[in-house]
């Protein structure tokens, strides 16, 4: 663009204004498409939902000891997403999963428009910006088709990134006076709160070194350090005060079992999850238009998506808001003919073909994963359940021959399952353990559950599980070699199994109709779809919203 086209930009945008915006929205508009119209259950959905639920009919912000469990019965239960689950269960109980899905997009709004603001902020040219649009969307979409409490921390994620910096460009704003209410916000809806606790420390400390070397004034550090003081002490204005950040902690420095928390070398990925450290070295690397406090940020959140895989979500949002600038200028340096040929209005056609074919592209993937679940009678405002695998995937035939067997107990499932079997079968049943983890159970119940899906033909003797707790049914995913150790258990029988799922009952006289039934081959095996409407409640696969659960 040249000066006298916009007065503001600078000559190197090679384009005017007018059609930087236009195309830049194009691409937006795909991107959030991409995004937001595919809508599948959480493994945790129908525990967030129901502990809203259960709140609101109790006139409580959260239930303090846990009812769900018979291994540990009344633990405290310290729930680090009681504003979220408020909200889901308000919001299914008046609009269904309409309400849910609302909510997912709601985020996602509040996570692409300040992407979009800070393309437009740092002068991103529309390579940059088609570039980190396109891979942020298609990054994100594998951590955004779920309706989940960790939205929150990705919008409130990019707002605090995106405020910090803005604040050390322009230390005047009265943008920061927004930090608090934000923080205040994210600590009640989810526990990530402690990655913006860490990007507000780091900001504050790169100020205070400013301030040293005269680059910033001591007004700019205070009025920093006031509003991150501030958003930090209302961190503690939460229903359990400094017992939320104990918690959190020990989540955090304690080795899951959950494929997200692990860590990124440990899993195989999707080549996606490691584009953004494709587009860092670029900036880095490529370009020399970019800031310390930059590299500072991007390194921190590296480290956590590394040690973590859920946090290359984080990683994918801080780059999009902080390195458009750089991206700009190292894609100027490695293609300078290429920039140079597609520059001016006798290459407008040739940008604007292009720019179409992208939004063409984007669009197209979404709509063809719409097509084929609206085939499943899954249209793209509902929020749809697969059936057949193991989380998220969810045992619907399972529970299907449970309830027409009226089979109830103490259930030791699968943790991915635990929070749909609460759901349909709570309070006739109680299950063992299930994807809470450390907000409810203690660490040696979760090792004595690990231990338990470790087992194999060749293990030998008892086990917690099944000799120290009064564990009554087993449903788990076919999958697990522990099968093969229940096989050699003379005090536990098979009752059923399909493709997903087994079903075991520990030999006891109330369970003798079902095990008699099931020797003579005399349960059905349900028919059910391969995609169901959430909740998916067993003999109603045809609505998407079910009965509360007492």
């Amino acid at each position: 663009m040249k000066e006298s086209d916009s007065g503001s930009l600078p000559a190197e945008w090679s384009m005017g204004q007018r059609e930087w915006y236009l195309a830049t929205a194009w691409i937006w508009g795909a991107c959030l498409c991409l995004t937001c119209t595919v809508t599948i259950a959480d493994p945790d959905l129908w525990g967030h939902t129901l502990y809203g639920l259960r709140a609101i009919e109790q006139g409580v912000l959260v239930e303090r000891t846990d009812p769900f469990c018979y291994t540990e019965p009344g633990a405290v239960w310290v729930n680090h997403e009681w504003f979220s689950e408020l909200s889901f269960g308000w919001l299914w109980s008046h609009f269904g999963n309409l309400g849910l899905w609302l909510w997912r997009n709601f985020w996602l709004l509040v996570i692409f428009i300040p992407a979009w603001m800070a393309l437009r902020k740092f002068r991103a040219s529309l390579a940059a910006a088609v570039l980190l649009l396109v891979y942020t969307a298609f990054c994100l979409s594998q951590f955004v088709v779920f309706v989940r409490p960790q939205l929150a921390t990705f919008g409130c994620f990019a707002l605090t990134l995106f405020i910090l910096r803005h604040f050390l460009e322009h230390p005047q704003s009265k943008a920061i006076w927004y930090l608090p209410a934000v923080v205040l916000f994210w600590t009640n809806s989810h526990g990530g709160f402690l990655a913006g606790v860490g990007m507000q420390g780091v900001v504050l400390l790169w100020m205070g070194l400013g301030v040293m070397q005269l680059r910033y004034q001591r007004r700019d550090l205070i009025r920093l350090a006031v509003a991150v003081g501030v958003a930090w002490a209302l961190t503690l204005v939460n229903p359990y005060g400094i017992g939320l950040h104990q918690m959190l902690w020990d989540h955090l420095i304690t080795k899951q079992i959950v494929r997200e928390w692990q860590p990124l070398w440990e899993a195989q990925q999707a080549l996606l999850y490691y584009i953004p450290f494709f587009l860092i070295g670029l900036a880095f690397f490529g370009s020399r238009k970019w800031e310390w406090i930059d590299l500072i940020l991007i390194v921190v959140v590296a480290y956590q998506a590394v040690s973590h895989i859920r946090h290359v979500a984080l990683l994918a949002i801080a780059v999009i808001i902080l390195l458009p600038r750089p991206i700009s200028d190292a894609i100027r340096n490695l293609f300078p003919h290429l920039n140079q040929q597609w520059a001016g209005d006798q290459r407008l056609k040739l940008r604007s073909f292009l720019v179409g074919l992208t939004v063409l592209t984007v669009c197209g993937l979404g709509i063809h994963t719409v097509v084929n679940l609206w085939k499943e009678s899954i249209p793209p405002w509902q929020i749809g359940v697969e059936t057949q695998s193991r989380a998220p995937g969810m045992p619907v035939a399972s529970i299907t021959v449970m309830q027409d067997e009226a089979l109830h107990g103490n259930i030791l499932t699968d943790y991915g399952w635990a929070q749909y079997v609460i759901w349909q079968t709570f309070p006739e049943s109680r299950v063992a353990f299930d994807g809470r983890y450390r907000t409810v159970y203690s660490a040696k119940l979760e090792q004595e559950f690990v231990d338990f899906q470790k087992l194999d033909a060749t293990s030998k003797g008892p086990t917690p599980l099944l000799d120290d707790y009064p564990t009554e049914i087993l449903l788990l995913p076919r999958s697990l070699q522990v099968h093969g150790y229940l096989q050699h258990r003379s005090d536990w029988t098979q009752i059923y199994a399909d493709p997903q799922a087994m079903l075991w009952v520990k030999i006891l006289p109330r369970f003798e109709k079902v095990i008699t039934r099931a020797k003579r081959k005399q349960l059905n095996r349900p028919d059910v779809p391969k995609w169901c409407l959430f909740p998916a409640d067993p003999h109603d696969h045809e609505t998407g919203k079910g009965q509360t659960v007492e």
